[in-house]
This record gives structure tokens, C-alpha cells and sequence, in this order.
């Protein structure tokens, strides 16, 4: 049995749409990021941004709440510093 193709994402897309997350102070819904994208004169399809916030979930730099989507990756050194130095709780 042949398994569901997935959509091709091209890399332009993920980058619309990480810009447009890590600039969020809040969390997007779908729909406003699509809004957002379509703005910027990036549109795209609600597949392939699917496919491209699976990407940045699986590599655990976003979440996905009941407010909408949110950038969690941080490059603050202090924030990376007390990651390797902290303590486990």
C-alpha cells in the first residue's frame, strides 16, 4: 500500500514562515500566519504551511497551544548558559 504523499515545501516558504513566527509576540493562529504571509506577497498554501510547522515542531523550535503557534527557540546566551550550567529539576 502506497503511503500519503506529504506537500513539497520549498525552503523560501519555511523561511517566510519562520520570520513571521520569531517576529510574533504572540501566538498566531493558522489563519493569521497565512494573513501574514500573504501580506508580506509570500501566499502559500494551508498544506504547505502545515508542513512546514510539523518541520519546526519536530525540531522542538515552536509549539502549538491553544492560542496558536509560538517561536520558542531562544539565542540568548544567558538562557544558553543556564542550560548547561543549571541544575535539573
Amino acid at each position: 500500500m502506497p503511503r500519503a504523499r506529504r506537500p513539497d515545501v520549498v525552503l523560501s516558504t519555511v523561511e517566510r514562515v519562520r520570520h513571521v513566527l520569531e517576529r510574533a509576540k504572540v501566538p498566531l493562529s493558522r489563519n493569521e500566519i497565512l494573513r501574514l504571509l500573504h501580506a508580506s506577497g509570500h501566499a502559500t498554501t494551508r498544506q504547505r504551511l502545515n508542513r512546514a510547522l510539523a518541520f519546526f515542531f519536530d525540531l522542538e523550535v515552536a509549539i502549538e497551544g491553544p492560542k496558536g503557534v509560538q517561536w520558542t527557540r531562544s539565542e540568548s546566551e544567558s538562557l544558553r548558559r543556564a542550560v548547561h550550567t543549571g541544575r535539573r529539576l
